[in-house]
């Protein structure tokens, strides 16, 4: 039986664009996006700016993840869409 590793939690603020025919609200569209990646669990996310553009939404948002061991938030700009993670 495998172990599974531990995720640690980490506060983070990102800028990414979400479709504007996401499924559900603004906040699941966000959810979806970041939890689409192997080693993010989404805990908490706060949309603090928000930029419509034609065919997307451009958010600013503060969010609490639980990361892989092996992630840092940098990682999370290798999602489509995601333009800037740092920690908070």
């Amino acid at each position: 039986m495998a172990v599974q590793p531990c995720h640690r939690a980490i506060d983070v603020v990102l800028r990414l664009s979400v479709p504007r025919d996401a499924a559900g609200d603004l906040h699941a569209g966000v959810r979806d996006k970041l939890a689409g990646r192997d080693g993010v669990d989404v805990e908490r996310v706060d949309v603090v700016a928000l930029r419509p553009r034609l065919n997307d939404l451009t958010v600013e948002v503060h969010a609490s993840l639980r990361l892989a061991p092996d992630a840092e938030a940098d990682d999370l700009t290798e999602i489509v869409g995601v333009h800037e993670a740092r920690p908070r």
